[in-house]
C-alpha cells in the first residue's frame, strides 16, 4: 500500500514520460509536494511552481513521478486526472497507473556544497547513553528526556573539519583528524546559516583515506546513526529545496532542468 510508504509532505519531482522514454523533448522537472491521499491508486498533489509561477500541468499528461522520503526515493507513473481549487490551494489529482518501487541507484539526494563542521569521537559515556536510547532501557518519558539531557551536556574536544557533501542518509568531511572505518562519532554543524541551533549528528564512519601523502586533509566519509525521523526530514528537505535552488540558478531562473 502507497500509505504505508508515502506520506504527505513529501517532495516530489515529475518528468514527462516522453522524456524519460526518449531524451531531447520537455525535459524540464517539475517540483510538487504530495497533499493527501484518495485511494491507493489516486492522490492530489501541488500544482507545480517554475520560477515562483504556478504550472498547471494539463489533464491527461503523463509524468514519472519521483517522492523524495526519509527512506529512500520511490518511483512510480502517473497521469493528471483532474486539477482543483479548494480554499485557496490549487491542486492536481494524479491517477498511479504502475507500481510504486524503489530508486535502487541511491537512496538519498546528495548534495555538494562545502560547510565548517566540529566532530569528535564518541566516549564511552556517550555510547552508554546512546545504548540505552537505541534499545528504549528507559522506564518513561521523563527517564528518557533525561537520557537525552544527559548526552546533551557531553562535551568532548572537538576537531574542525569541513563539510563537502550531504544527504539524509551521510555525508562526505575533511579533517586533519584520523579516523577508522567502524569509528562513532558526533557532529555538530549548521545546515543553514539562518538555522538558529546546530544539528546534533551522530555517525559511523564507513569509509577513510589519509590524504597527508598528497599534501591534503583526510577524507572521511559516515553514515548517520540513532537519527529521529523529524531531523532526517529536515536534512532531505534541505538537500531537496538547494537542488532545486541550484538547478533554477544554472538555468537563468526559467527553467528547472534534469
Amino acid at each position: 500500500m502507497i500509505q504505508s510508504i508515502l506520506k504527505p509532505g513529501d517532495k516530489i519531482e515529475m518528468r514527462r514520460l516522453a522524456a524519460v522514454a526518449k531524451p531531447g523533448g520537455d525535459e524540464r522537472v517539475y517540483v510538487s509536494q504530495l497533499l493527501e491521499f484518495v485511494d491507493d491508486h489516486n492522490v492530489h498533489i501541488a500544482v507545480p511552481l517554475e520560477s515562483g509561477n504556478m504550472v498547471p500541468l494539463e489533464i491527461g499528461g503523463r509524468f514519472e513521478m519521483r517522492f523524495v522520503t526519509v527512506n529512500g526515493i520511490f518511483v512510480c507513473k502517473a497521469e493528471v486526472s483532474n486539477r482543483y481549487r479548494r480554499g485557496g490551494l490549487y491542486y492536481l489529482a494524479m491517477k498511479i497507473f504502475s507500481d510504486l518501487v524503489k530508486d535502487q541507484r541511491r537512496q538519498f539526494f546528495r548534495l555538494e556544497k562545502i560547510s565548517p563542521l566540529r566532530y569528535h569521537k564518541l566516549i564511552d559515556e556517550e555510547k552508554r547513553l546512546l545504548i540505552k536510547l537505541a534499545t528504549n532501557q528507559y522506564s518513561s518519558d521523563v527517564e528518557r528526556r533525561n537520557l537525552l539531557i544527559r548526552l546533551k551536556t557531553v562535551e568532548p574536544e572537538e576537531i574542525d573539519g569541513t563539510m563537502a557533501n550531504i544527504s539524509g542518509g551521510g555525508m562526505k568531511f575533511f579533517s586533519k583528524g584520523e579516523l577508522t572505518k567502524g569509528d562513532f562519532i558526533r557532529i555538530n554543524m549548521y545546515l543553514d546559516e539562518a538555522d538558529a541551533a546546530p544539528l546534533d549528528l551522530f555517525a559511523k564512519v564507513i569509509f577513510s583515506e589519509d590524504g597527508y601523502d598528497k599534501g591534503l586533509d583526510n577524507e572521511h566519509r559516515v553514515e548517520f546513526i540513532n537519527m529521529t525521523r523529524e531531523l532526517r526530514e529536515k536534512i532531505v528537505k534541505y538537500v531537496f529545496d538547494e537542488e532545486r535552488r541550484q538547478r533554477q540558478k544554472e538555468n537563468g531562473g526559467t527553467r528547472s532542468t534534469r
